[in-house]
């Protein structure tokens, strides 16, 4: 059985839950950070079982029991700062809080990951994450900003198109000023997106202004300009049969099953 604790960074209070799977291997333990962890971490549990491999798995969580609370505070988590009209919220909802990429940045950094290491023996060489839609985006974000020591990240239908594709412009802007180098960068990047984008319980005019604001580049479209810039470990897939929700099941047990 796992175990959850409660982190706090900046008076802001997390919740972290931990596994251990199979046997520790001499060179400590490979880390599996998946984000989202209060509404995915029992299913990456399951999987991670039935998988086997030696892993210690660690989700990212937030405390407040109140769904609504808890997804209005994940808009401020994941994402740099938006206005409004770029937010595609339903008519009467009030705007989330937006803009808190950085200080959950460093909660991971500086808090989550030192902890873990007075915790457990781990093994620096391979520590990846795991990040679907808003996370996605974020795992995205933590890769050009190599602000974090993860060597492999895995992003599950990111949100490409929060910000009117602001992530776009952030890699045009590391690639073109050399922060980024993607002919000498070893890190792996891994971009999954769902093919089925339709949706049943929306209007027409939702709908349209659905599309207007989430059309355009995608996750592959960030994968195509990495590979075109020479990074030689990104490798992204579409699953035409996934939803936006249904991919992340199996999108766990890829990333779970790799040793």
């Amino acid at each position: 059985m796992w175990e959850e604790h409660g982190l706090s960074f900046a008076g802001r209070p997390y919740r972290v839950f931990l596994q251990t799977i199979g046997q520790e291997p001499p060179a400590g333990w490979p880390v599996k950070l998946v984000l989202d962890g209060d509404q995915v971490f029992k299913r990456a549990s399951e999987i991670a079982r039935g998988e086997g491999v030696s892993q210690l798995l660690v989700g990212i969580g937030l405390p407040e029991p109140d769904a609504s609370a808890r997804i209005a505070r994940r808009y401020f988590e994941m994402t740099d700062r938006a206005p409004a009209s770029a937010i595609p919220l339903r008519p009467g909802t009030p705007s989330p809080e937006t803009g808190g990429e950085r200080l959950f940045a460093g909660f991971m950094r500086s808090r989550l990951l030192p902890w873990l290491h007075e915790e457990m023996r781990l093994d620096r060489s391979d520590i990846a994450l795991f990040g679907h839609s808003l996370a996605g985006l974020f795992t995205l974000r933590s890769f050009l900003r190599a602000d974090l020591p993860v060597t492999r990240f895995f992003a599950v239908d990111p949100s490409v198109w929060w910000n009117r594709h602001r992530i776009m412009a952030e890699l045009d802007e590391s690639i073109g000023h050399r922060r980024l180098v993607p002919s000498d960068d070893v890190r792996q990047v891994t971009i999954l997106t769902a093919g089925r984008r339709l949706r049943g319980d929306l209007s027409l005019r939702e709908s349209e202004r659905l599309a207007d604001l989430r059309g355009g580049p995608n996750g592959e479209s960030f994968a195509l300009s990495l590979f075109q810039a020479g990074h030689r470990f990104v490798r992204t897939e579409e699953w035409p049969d996934e939803s936006h929700g249904s991919i992340i099941a199996p999108a766990l047990r890829r990333f779970l099953h790799v040793p």
